[in-house]
């Protein structure tokens, strides 16, 4: 398209594309391609379907296929026409983000030039200070040691006078009276004191000249195609593998910020497991209990425990604990929507915000609902597969919707694409439901062996599937 014109040039549809000397009269329905005589002599022998070009027509017209057409060529266009406003906003985006982020580091240049002027300032005071200080030490030690020095001027002067008179008496006096001032003065403890200044510079501040940026700029592109529609996608098997050792017990999963993703394997002494872009194991957070799943906010990570009843919240960059929130509930699946979390605790839903802060708690039928997505909508979604539902709330708590379907059998991990479409894996019936935001069917995706869960990466056209709690594939889209 960059090289051609966009528009097609005009030219004789007559014609015979490959015999231009030639005339179309027939059509071939197994190449859907236009011909004329010499080629159905050539190229189109062997075919079995050929019309005539006025039965083609006739076809056509009366099977409504030209209006079908003009539906699929103005749907191309009104998803190409979505897209490109998306880009347009998205410019949009990216410019409001640059420039928050000059607001942010100019504000933030700014206090710590301010905090680092008060810090030199006091450093100034406290040099000053101790410099002050040693002056008035020293002060105060040379004065003692010019009072001794003026004592033994003293008595040097009445030795001499000692040395001078005749008169042995006053002689003898004087020699008892220096000898015993020097007596004293030697019993006296005279204190030479050193005092130095000096400074130890502050560890941050070696950082900070050390320092080689301001801050990490994330640069990061997806692709999402135009023309993807769930009604044609398949699932074409890449590779699969066992989770971690021993006897794993996974239920959910979720794709990290950096590409990785996350399981945990839910037993008494469990763990979390986090594997790369290529399916390698990188990190593991042990030491939990029960834990159901794992997800990202920020650049934290939040996992449900469920024997401890708990949140644990781990730092994302090196998986330090950060600290616990107790939620005193069995607590499953977790979802995030406008700042707030949302995690499934069997009868109930409870909302909270990253603080641990409960704002809301909502009654969940069924008893046994133990995964939650939120859509696009801002609805909540979570299954029961005890009843084999599927329910939409609001975040008032209503009821939107209930999905139910005789082919959908124990209905348990949720995930939502970027159009809206909700997956359900539903492990007892060995399927794949794609519901609609309003809760209908779109389709079903069937021979996918007890799926716990499914978890769309639609920017590298992929998707994880978890089959019998213990067993990881890995499907292209």
């Amino acid at each position: 398209m960059k090289s051609g014109n966009v528009i097609p040039s005009s030219r004789n549809t007559q014609g015979c594309p490959e015999h231009k000397k030639e005339t179309i009269k027939f059509f071939c329905n197994d190449h859907q391609q236009s011909c004329c005589s010499l080629c159905i002599g050539t190229s189109h022998r062997k075919c079995e379907s050929i019309d005539t070009v006025e039965d083609a027509a006739k076809h056509i017209k009366e099977n409504g296929q030209l209006d079908l057409l003009f539906g699929n060529v103005k749907n191309l266009e009104k998803k190409l026409t979505e897209a490109k406003s998306e880009q347009e906003k998205n410019v949009a985006e990216i410019e409001n983000s640059v420039d928050k982020i000059i607001e942010k580091t100019e504000r933030e240049f700014k206090e710590l030039v301010d905090h680092l002027e008060i810090l030199k300032n006091k450093h100034l005071d406290e040099v000053a200070g101790a410099l002050k200080k040693g002056r008035r030490k020293l002060s105060d030690y040379t004065n003692v040691l010019t009072d001794g020095i003026q004592c033994t001027n003293y008595c040097c002067r009445n030795i001499e006078r000692a040395k001078e008179t005749e008169n042995d008496t006053e002689m003898v006096a004087m020699y008892c009276r220096v000898k015993e001032r020097l007596l004293q003065l030697k019993q006296f403890k005279f204190t030479k004191k050193q005092i130095t200044i000096s400074e130890t510079k502050s560890q941050v501040l070696k950082e900070v000249r050390n320092m080689k940026s301001f801050g990490d700029i994330k640069y990061a592109e997806s692709d999402r195609h135009v023309t993807y529609d769930v009604h044609d996608i398949a699932l074409s098997l890449v590779s699969e593998f066992s989770i971690g050792g021993g006897n794993p017990n996974v239920y959910t999963g979720n794709f990290l910020s950096n590409g990785n993703f996350i399981v945990g394997d839910s037993i008494s002494n469990g763990r979390c497991l986090i594997y790369n872009k290529d399916w390698q194991s990188t990190g593991v957070i042990d030491g939990l209990s029960n834990p159901f799943e794992g997800i990202q906010v920020g650049e934290e990570l939040i996992v449900t425990c469920g024997g401890t009843r708990s949140i644990e919240v781990f730092s994302a960059s090196d998986l330090h604990k950060l600290r616990s929130i107790n939620i005193n509930e069995h607590v499953y699946g977790i979802t995030k929507h406008n700042g707030a979390c949302y995690v499934a605790c069997g009868s109930k839903i409870i909302k909270f915000d990253i603080s641990g802060k409960n704002l809301k708690e909502y009654k969940a039928g069924g008893g046994r609902n133990i995964n939650i997505s939120a859509t696009k909508d801002g609805h909540l979604v979570y299954s029961s597969w005890f009843l084999n539902t599927v329910t939409a709330i609001t975040d008032q708590g209503d009821t939107v919707w209930q999905y139910k379907h005789l082919k959908m059998k124990e209905p348990r991990g949720l995930d939502v694409d970027s159009v809206g479409n909700i997956f359900v894996a539903a492990r007892g019936s060995d399927n794949i439901h794609v519901l609609s935001g309003a809760g209908s069917l779109v389709r079903i995706i069937e021979d996918i062996p007890k799926p716990v869960f499914i978890k769309l990466m639609e920017e590298r056209s992929m998707c994880c599937v978890c089959s019998g709690c213990k067993v990881l594939k890995i499907y292209k889209l």
